[in-house]
């Protein structure tokens, strides 16, 4: 991203949008006239702002500052390409920003791009201008954005081949989002995740364009360019520090991104932007309210507060950001704690910028009650029925458990379930930490050179439970404080990429690539092992009920209490050259290639060939734009992947995970964008993908001695690769704007299914079967109106129709011992599917502006109060929460 703001080639010159009779020198006045196409719904935001601008004759970069100033718009530029000896005089009334910046830019080669919604670089244009009538028809808009995912040192949205979503930092403040799952699906059509339950902090995505692993699908994260360890773990966000997320779906992105980047990239950019005035500005923010719930004795307090402090003008300036969260326990025990602390800071030279960035996150989530827990129930209350039964997804017999009916009949492991129930005994702790920075250099306007080195590492208490079938509010509970993993990996990415001017107005655009990263991991597991008593799963136990026959593995140690420690490091290197041809800034033909090798995962070095090819075609009618795009690709995820190790499926799995194939996806997709100026954007996308080698965990169930000499029953999974995936489906999405309304709406229709079954797998999955936990339909709207001193946003996502497991009742067959433990055992745990009808969740914020710098806010998260049935009728979410506030500037 960084090297836009030193040049970005490969787009024309914009048109001289005004004409303006400029006075010579010590004439007492100057005048200007804009053309009538020079209309402010022409441009993109923020290039549409309306100025009054009076200049006496001054500089280019006088009047560009000046006019920056005005219009309150981050400009950042090379003051060396700016007109030198050129010499200008204003008096403009109500003139869009970028029809000034188009007359000011005037007989240079720089062109305006909106990089957010208060951003645009000034960066240079190299192919050949076309006609003044053809000009007149051109504006900034939309495709005209600078983007770095897909491209190594940012480059315009235009010629992209494939389906890329950009979620302004300013968008996700205004929504008051604090997680990435939540910018997610805010606008991004094909990417859901569930919301996080007690005792966890990992996130779990559903979908991203159907399934490309068993509970731990997960686009492949960067911070600021820098590669995190593990995808799962990056969950908060302060909008307030974040200048844009991008957003890559589909395997496209792994020609550039390599290994793990099968489902897509995210790259999070935070501000690097100084203040209006490069003086010191501190924001804060402060939430604080209740969460109601139908499972704890009182609704529990939830409160946010944040600081933001920024110093500096845009070629030179730092930041400093703290998150503090806390959630109250809604459900007995199940609190949460949240700390988010960032610090960026940039320099700028003429033709070179460098960058450094921190970020520190710790969060602690403790494990409450199972919904399958005894004698305690929820929250101990005896005798007390759960008020909210009847709406509950619950089955009867986990209702009469929720209860806590002390009339019931005793269960075998009652003593065991009370154990477990100690709030020091579950849940998950979580520290992430990365540091890192970047070097851009253009030395030249034909020539980028791009330098990004960082190091991301986590220390996680209490492994992941999801994928497993077994009820993983337990799972999470009972396990945590036995379970520990951690990584550190440090990466170094280089990039250079040539711009060449083959023929008239034909660009050619060469990019080449290396990259290097070393990963050192650990896990450890208690003396308990993985077994879950009479109501989990497990991955292997002590070393004696190893997962598929798999005891142990390399770098193994156990310690004098009966704990596993594993540990290994390898490392992964890649190197890539992608080319993009433009004719006439209309035609762009895109192809490339990555190779990419592992070592010290397997016992054998991987090789992988990654190849990328994509068209794109734009045609320009007035203020519309349409563009047609298609694009193939192929990624890969190893077996041995951290978020995969970091889970209960890949406890004491690394000598299986080892003989396992690597999971690949390769696909195709094609689409439309629509922009009808800055006032309407309509994108549609159909995808057509095909997973392989697909790791799941087949259960088997088995019986022993447990707590008081009674037998217990532990459900047990073998790792094994199930076969091929099919992943069809199409994607809409479409923004608009009315006066000060703004309305955005993603749809999402999505077929997960199994295509074809690899030799001995034995678990439930059949062909023809629909992917577990994928929801066929994901739909999100939004909106936000503005006037005089209120805002008030809303947003509605709904994720309807999957086919999952039956937790509620697997955990009662487990404990009741009313049914053969066979049933679930491979194909047989296909009795416990059910189809679970869909969610929605509904959120809304209003805020009202005392004076400048000062609001006062209020927010509501889940206003329907839905809690349980999403994922699956085991799990319990946060219900209803209103939290009231204020944010004020210094």
């Amino acid at each position: 991203m960084l090297a836009v703001l030193i040049g970005m080639a490969g787009t024309p010159a914009l048109s001289r949008a005004m004409s303006a009779t400029v006075a010579a020198r010590h004439e007492p006045t100057c005048t200007a006239t804009i053309m009538a196409a020079d209309r402010a719904g022409l441009w993109a935001p923020p290039l549409d702002r309306l100025v009054t601008l009076r200049v006496s004759e001054t500089t280019v970069r006088d009047a560009v500052d000046r006019l920056a100033a005005v219009a309150r718009v981050e400009l950042s530029y090379s003051a060396d390409l700016l007109p030198g000896n050129r010499r200008v005089c204003l008096a403009l009334e109500r003139v869009p920003v970028g029809a000034v910046l188009d007359y000011l830019l005037d007989g240079s080669t720089l062109r305006p791009i909106v990089l957010g919604s208060t951003q645009v670089v000034l960066a240079p244009s190299r192919v050949v201008a076309r006609t003044d009538d053809a000009l007149m028809s051109r504006r900034s808009s939309m495709l005209d954005r600078v983007v770095v995912t897909g491209s190594p040192d940012g480059a315009a949205q235009r010629g992209s081949p494939f389906a890329l979503d950009v979620l302004d930092g300013a968008q996700l403040a205004q929504h008051g989002v604090n997680s990435l799952g939540e910018a997610l699906e805010l606008s991004v059509p094909g990417v859901w995740s569930w919301t996080s339950t007690a005792g966890s902090v990992t996130a779990r995505y559903g979908s991203i364009r159907g399934a490309s692993s068993f509970g731990v699908s997960a686009p492949k994260i960067y911070l600021d360019g820098i590669e995190v360890a593990n995808p799962l773990l990056v969950t908060q966000i302060d909008p307030a520090r974040v200048a844009r997320v991008e957003v890559i779906r589909g395997p496209q992105g792994a020609a550039l991104y390599g290994a793990d980047a099968i489902s897509g990239v995210v790259n999070i950019l935070t501000r690097h932007d100084g203040t209006e005035t490069g003086r010191s500005q501190l924001q804060m923010h402060t939430m604080a309210g209740l969460t109601s719930t139908a499972f704890a004795a009182r609704d529990p307090f939830v409160q946010e507060h944040s600081l933001s402090f920024r110093r500096g003008a845009a070629a030179r300036n730092m930041g400093l950001g703290l998150n503090i969260g806390t959630v109250g326990a809604y459900v007995p025990g199940a609190s949460e704690q949240r700390l988010l602390v960032d610090a960026d800071g940039r320099f700028s030279r003429q033709r070179s910028i460098y960058t450094g960035f921190t970020r520190f996150s710790l969060q602690r989530a403790n494990a409450g009650s199972s919904l399958m827990l005894g004698d305690e129930g929820f929250g101990g209350i005896q005798g007390q029925r759960a008020p909210l039964a009847a709406r509950s997804a619950l089955t009867p017999s986990s209702l009469s458990v929720l209860s806590g009916d002390s009339s019931r009949p005793r269960w075998p492991g009652d003593s065991l379930r009370r154990v477990v129930t100690a709030d020091s005994a579950g849940g998950q702790e979580m520290t992430q930490y990365t540091v890192g920075g970047s070097i851009a250099m253009m030395p030249s306007l034909q020539w980028t050179h791009t330098v990004i080195a960082g190091i991301d590492g986590y220390r996680l208490q209490g492994l992941s439970p999801y994928s497993l079938a077994g009820p993983q509010s337990l799972s999470s509970a009972a396990l945590a404080g036995s379970a520990e993993g951690a990584a550190d990996r440090a990466s170094l990415r280089l990039r250079t990429v040539g711009r060449f001017d083959i023929a008239p107005a034909t660009l050619l655009t060469l990019t080449l690539g290396a990259e290097q990263a070393f990963t050192h991991e650990v896990v450890t597991s208690g003396a308990t092992g993985a077994a879950f008593g009479p109501l989990g799963g497990a991955v292997g136990g002590n070393g004696s009920a190893a997962v598929g026959g798999v005891s142990g593995g390399a770098g193994t140690v156990r310690s004098a209490g009966g704990s596993r420690q594993t540990s290994a490091t390898y490392d992964n290197s890649g190197l890539s050259a992608q080319v993009q041809v433009a004719w006439q800034d209309r035609w762009f033909a895109s192809a490339g290639a990555r190779t990419e090798r592992t070592d010290g995962a397997t016992p054998n070095a991987q090789q992988s060939l990654l190849p990328m090819l994509g068209v794109a075609h734009v045609r320009e009618m007035g203020g519309t734009v349409l563009k047609v795009r298609g694009a193939y690709g192929t990624g890969i995820r190893p077996a041995r992947a951290l978020v995969r190790t970091s889970s209960w499926m890949g406890q004491g799995q690394f000598a299986a995970l080892s003989a396992l194939d690597p999971e690949r996806q390769s696909g195709t997709e094609a689409g439309a964008d629509l922009l009808l100026g800055s006032r309407l954007a309509v994108h549609v996308t159909r995808f057509d993908q095909r997973a392989t080698g697909l790791i799941q965990p087949v259960s088997t169930v088995v019986t022993a001695v447990g707590t008081g000499g009674r037998l217990a029953r532990t459900m047990a999974f073998t790792l094994q690769n199930v076969g091929a995936i099919t992943n069809r489906g199409w994607e809409m999405e479409a923004t608009g704007r009315v006066a000060q309304l703004s309305l955005a709406a993603a749809f999402a229709q999505v077929d997960s299914r199994v295509a074809q079954l690899a030799p001995g797998y034995n678990g439930d999955l059949g062909v023809g079967d629909r992917m577990l936990d994928v929801p066929s339909h994901t739909l999100s709207l939004s909106a936000a109106w503005a006037r005089g001193r209120w805002t008030f946003t809303t947003t509605a996502i709904r994720a309807a129709d999957w086919v999952g497991y039956d937790r509620s009742a697997i955990g009662t067959m487990l404990s009741t011992a009313e049914e053969s433990p066979r049933g679930l055992e491979g194909p047989s745990l296909r009795q416990y599917w059910t189809t679970y009808p869909g969610v929605t969740r509904w959120r809304a914020g209003a805020q009202y502006r005392l004076r400048d710098g000062l609001s006062l806010m209020a927010g509501g998260e889940n206003l329907l109060n839905v809690q349980t049935g999403a994922p699956d009728n085991a799990t319990v979410i946060a219900g209803r929460t209103l939290t009231f506030g204020l944010r004020t500037t210094f």
